[in-house]
């Protein structure tokens, strides 16, 4: 049983529908079986007993995508784009194959995408090769506080970057809703005629509420840019970026199965002539001329990739996009709801349970597989470790948010296709003998 230690604040409810009406009442069960999904999961077979709830941080890799970084290494370990041999050129193959499938997963054209370390390598590519060559002294950028440093921070590093080349910017920020959602009255008094750019989040990562973009782009005069973290998005609903609004887009590969170490940068072509290249080198687009540096911009990743990127992390796009796609897309974002909802009301009668800013917090409809609570008299660091006595794997502790104000007592439930409804049953369970 676990120790009462600590009292923390109650969360306020809210009653609004803040998030896109859909159906979470569909048990989506009889359409996917995710114990036969949990066989394609070498670490999900191998300890059958572990409860996996940390997927906002990493997912699992099904055994394609590990054959796949293994087989890089074990059968042709080579360089893309630098030699005329086979191996190289089918390499060089492999890697155009992998941007074409995922410009045609999110909609978007093969020229617009570019591969990144992950979505915090993107989100700081957006303000060092945007800001840096186009916001002018007294420009205004937006931020949440509440949303994740790596959305955050890279304007602010960008702040200080400026004054030291004497130029100033304020970095502005706006509420978060008590629901969980983007505060939009707050964003229409925050805006202003030195407004350039609002950095955003599509779904929150640690109040799992989708933020309703299509909305928010109708406040938003069209003359400020949105650049939109899909962290928590991609792979857990389908991404049109013809749709969103967005000018940027930031995602890592290792929240939607593939390899850890690699990220997507989309940019509207259009504002492709507005970037500046902050690394070059070999691949890269940067040319010496007699007239000094030129660069040229017919792909976004000729602006991006310089050097050898991660091969084989790039390569596990292939499988992890082919094992979305066979369950499809959907089916996933069904069963997400599902749980969600399921975990939801299964918590919600346990007396000691307060809820952060989410579903619980709001009458939406949709879940998208992140829940995050307290336990009234319960220190989170000690939760996180009976649960993890118990081999259930959740998220407490700090949530990197850039605002660090009262985070680190929420607990976060993140879940993915593979996990299952007698997963949250015995988690329910487990809490419920250890505060009873």
């Amino acid at each position: 049983m676990l120790t009462n230690t600590l009292t923390t604040p109650a969360i306020s409810a809210n009653a609004l529908a803040c998030c896109p009406t859909g159906s979470s009442s569909k048990d989506p069960l009889h359409v996917l079986n995710p114990a036969t999904i949990r066989q394609q999961f070498p670490a999900l077979r191998k300890n059958p007993d572990v409860l996996f709830f940390d997927n906002a941080a990493t997912t699992q890799k099904p055994a394609e995508v590990i054959e796949t970084v293994t087989n890089f290494y074990r059968e042709q370990c080579a360089n893309s784009g630098r030699a005329a041999y086979s191996w190289s050129t089918k390499l060089s193959a492999r890697v155009e194959q992998a941007r074409t499938e995922l410009a045609r997963f999110i909609k978007a054209s093969v020229d617009d995408v570019a591969f990144t370390s992950g979505a915090t390598d993107s989100l700081n590519l957006v303000a060092t090769m945007w800001g840096l060559n186009n916001l002018q002294d007294g420009d205004e950028v937006m931020v949440c506080l509440e949303d994740h440093q790596s959305a955050t921070l890279p304007w602010f590093n960008l702040q200080q970057i400026l004054e030291r080349q004497g130029k100033s910017i304020t970095v502005v920020p706006f509420k978060m809703h008590s629901s969980g959602t983007y505060d939009r009255e707050s964003i229409a008094e925050t805006l202003s005629a030195r407004t350039r750019i609002i950095a955003l989040s599509h779904v929150h990562h640690l109040y799992g509420m989708e933020m309703d973009l299509p909305e928010l782009r109708r406040l938003i005069p069209d003359n400020v840019l949105i650049s939109l973290d899909a962290s928590q998005s991609i792979g857990h609903t389908a991404i049109d970026v013809t749709r969103l609004g967005a000018h940027f887009l930031s995602f890592s590969g290792h929240k939607m199965f593939a390899a850890n170490g690699t990220g997507v940068l989309w940019v509207k072509p259009e504002l492709r002539v507005q970037l500046w290249p902050v690394r070059v080198g070999a691949k890269s687009a940067a040319e010496i001329t007699p007239d000094g540096l030129m660069i040229d911009r017919t792909t976004l990743s000729g602006l991006v990739e310089a050097g050898t990127v991660n091969l084989p992390a790039i390569l596990s796009f292939l499988p992890a996009i082919q094992f979305i796609e066979s369950i499809g897309i959907e089916q996933i974002e069904h069963h997400l709801s599902f749980l969600t909802h399921r975990l939801y009301e299964s918590l919600k009668a346990l007396p000691q349970v307060e809820f952060a800013p989410g579903i619980g917090a709001c009458n939406c409809t949709k879940g998208y597989g992140i829940l995050s609570f307290q336990l009234s008299g319960f220190d989170s660091a000690d939760l996180a470790a009976y649960l993890d006595s118990m081999g259930i794997f959740v998220r407490t502790g700090d949530h990197c948010l850039a605002s660090r104000k009262g985070q680190d007592a929420f607990a976060r439930v993140s879940l993915h296709v593979y996990n299952t409804l007698e997963e949250i049953e015995r988690f329910v369970e487990v809490l419920s003998d250890a505060t009873g």
